[in-house]
């Protein structure tokens, strides 16, 4: 009997996980290929290596606790993960939206103005990479996944008062629900540098989450999280759950020390007026670039981890 009831157990488990990939690979979820990318003839080439384009969207139901997201994708995480083609490393790259980046825009004015082809363009541009798969979440969404998991221990530079959120200065344990504020909020007068650093702090705590997790033996959790990340995602068409699987395998085996999620480097400088102005830091972009083509790229990036990046 208790053969049997294991077995009903693993086939309801089979058809959660079949219904899951089923949400996640609708045609509904997909993004078609022009509304992705860029035009070709101006993109890296192709290679082994595996880059994904993530943006969580933060909704304007946060404007108490972020009053930027009601009117701009300021409150949003705009982040690369990218493989090496050797799958021995991965590196999250989290942008500043507030980053200037021509005339007076900046990444997240000119991303919601041009959608995912002038993003895509934007990141291959300043990274020198290719990116392969854009994914786009919603945070309700992603905070449903976070609850799955349990709580986030997340690092906070500076203690501050959100909506009805307090964050201490050191570690929170965040929900899904204080996730996304802590994501959201832009607690100090640096033009989103503290914001930019709280999301890299979450998603470098949700990587470890899902690497720890056990989700490959355990098909009920497993079919679970991605049916949460399917209730609020768009995806191009190749990022499919089979091809995403095969991203989570490659990563399964690597150590803690093999992930590092920084910031991309930036200066700030204050104007006259009081304004916060973030540009890309100019000599560390290059060896960034650098570093993301060659094969430098775990020691380049636990040095920029190391320096608080």
């Amino acid at each position: 009997m208790p053969k049997l009831t294991k077995m009903v157990s693993a086939i309801g488990s089979l058809k959660d996980l079949n219904a899951a990939r089923a949400e996640f690979d609708d045609a509904s979820k997909t993004i078609p290929a022009e509304a992705a990318f860029p035009p070709e003839d101006i993109r890296p080439s192709p290679g082994q290596a595996r880059t994904v384009f993530l943006r969580v969207r933060n909704p304007g139901g946060l404007a108490e606790a972020a009053p930027q997201s009601a009117s701009s994708s300021q409150g949003d995480t705009f982040a690369v993960v990218h493989v090496p083609a050797a799958a021995d490393f991965a590196a999250g790259l989290v942008f500043n939206p507030s980053t200037q980046i021509e005339s007076g825009k900046t990444f997240a004015s000119i991303a919601d103005e041009g959608g995912w082809p002038v993003t895509v363009a934007m990141a291959e541009e300043f990274l020198g990479i290719r990116i392969d798969h854009v994914l786009e979440v919603e945070t309700e969404a992603l905070g449903k996944v976070i609850d799955e998991l349990g709580s986030l221990p997340v690092y906070s530079r500076t203690a501050f008062r959100a909506g009805d959120s307090d964050f201490l200065e050191g570690t929170n344990n965040l929900d899904g629900a204080s996730s996304a504020v802590f994501t959201a909020a832009d607690p100090v007068d640096d033009a989103g540098q503290t914001r930019t650093r709280n999301q890299r702090a979450v998603l470098r705590a949700l990587f470890q989450g899902l690497k720890s997790a056990g989700l490959a033996k355990d098909p009920n959790k497993a079919a679970t999280v991605l049916g949460h990340f399917a209730s609020g995602i768009q995806h191009n068409a190749e990022l499919t759950t089979v091809e995403l699987g095969r991203i989570a395998t490659s990563l399964r085996a690597l150590q803690a020390d093999h992930l590092a999620v920084v910031t991309v480097p930036t200066n700030s400088r204050r104007e006259g007026d009081g304004t916060v102005i973030i540009d890309f830091d100019p000599e560390a972009m290059p060896a960034m670039k650098s570093a993301l083509v060659g094969n430098d790229l775990p020691e380049f990036f636990r040095y920029l981890a190391s320096l608080g990046y």
